[in-house]
């Protein structure tokens, strides 16, 4: 599946130069890096002293490599997409569907990441299992 971006944002917020940057470099490093488990670039997106508050990687550059490496072994059918996008100063949160192999409902995913130089200095995630039913019909995104 190719990651469609949908901001849902777009058209209710008006981004500084520094904001729309960093959302630029963000949407990048998800299409360039991240939705392929590339962690040849990581030098590129991810500074020397990365911060990461995941509960899923360990720290640094190095934790990242680690962590992209599993998880590209472990699910080579992922696919992602970009489901909402914003920023606000150093801040960008991106909304993403992550759907782990056939018959997946996925996962929602929040990263927020804090921005410095133009490169991810820090990052959060929020995770939630989507389920197969849901009490409503809004649906998750």
């Amino acid at each position: 599946m190719t990651p469609l971006i949908y901001d849902r944002f777009e058209n209710a917020t008006s981004y500084s130069a520094k904001e729309q940057a960093n959302l630029d470099t963000c949407t990048r490093m998800y299409h360039d890096m991240l939705f392929k488990f590339d962690a040849s670039l990581i030098d590129t997106y991810i500074p020397a002293d990365y911060v990461q508050h995941s509960t899923a990687a360990s720290g640094g550059r190095e934790g990242l490599r680690a962590f992209f490496l599993n998880r590209a072994d472990s699910f080579p059918d992922v696919r992602m997409r970009i489901m909402a996008k914003f920023a606000d100063g150093d801040f960008t949160i991106f909304h993403i569907h992550t759907i782990r192999h056939a018959g997946d409902p996925g996962m929602s995913i929040i990263d927020i990441f804090r921005m410095e130089d133009g490169m991810v200095r820090e990052h959060w995630e929020v995770l939630q299992e989507i389920p197969v039913t849901l009490p409503h019909t809004n649906g998750i995104f």
